[in-house]
């Protein structure tokens, strides 16, 4: 997969990651599911992965350093690390308005400002990884075959061991 479709898949959070892939009794009278079913499945006790942008944010400063970049280069690291952090910073605005809605009087709150604010929150969040998109094809172009080589691995461990992720 191109690092230019892991910043774009990106923009699309996973929604059990989101939401913990917990299914709630509803009170059906057919539901036989109990609360604590999935408690002996490890894979469904994993905690969530790290969000990828946020896996990326966190592995550019020492990018930075490792590939060595000339003057010319650096203004156009400078210009993608700004849009992955704000690309970032747009998931975890998102994180922050499905938190408070969580933990907002239900009955204050209506469906449609849900649902209009996790699609005004996603749409900025695809604009920001758009954008980063945008400025790594720029820097890329300007990175020689071995920092491209280098640029590669590194984005990929990022999603593969994130730092942070403990």
């Amino acid at each position: 997969m191109s690092i230019a479709a892991l910043l774009m898949s990106a923009a699309s959070t996973r929604a059990g990651a989101q939401y913990g892939g917990r299914q709630r009794d509803r009170g059906d009278t057919g539901s036989t599911r109990s609360p604590r079913q999935g408690a002996d499945n490890p894979r469904a006790m994993a905690q969530p992965l790290l969000d990828p942008v946020v896996a990326i944010e966190h592995e550019l400063p020492s990018l930075r350093i490792d590939l060595k970049l000339t003057a010319d280069q650096t203004p156009l690291f400078d210009s993608f690390e700004r849009q992955v952090r704000n690309a970032a910073e747009a998931g975890r605005l998102r994180a922050r308005h499905l938190s408070a809605f969580r933990l907002d009087d239900a009955a204050a709150t209506t469906a449609d400002a849900v649902l209009s604010t996790i699609a005004d929150d996603d749409g900025r969040r695809a604009e920001a990884a758009r954008s980063a998109l945008e400025k790594m094809t720029g820097l890329y172009a300007a990175l020689t075959a071995d920092q491209r080589t280098q640029f590669d691995r590194r984005i990929m461990q990022a999603l593969r061991e994130p730092l942070g992720n403990s």
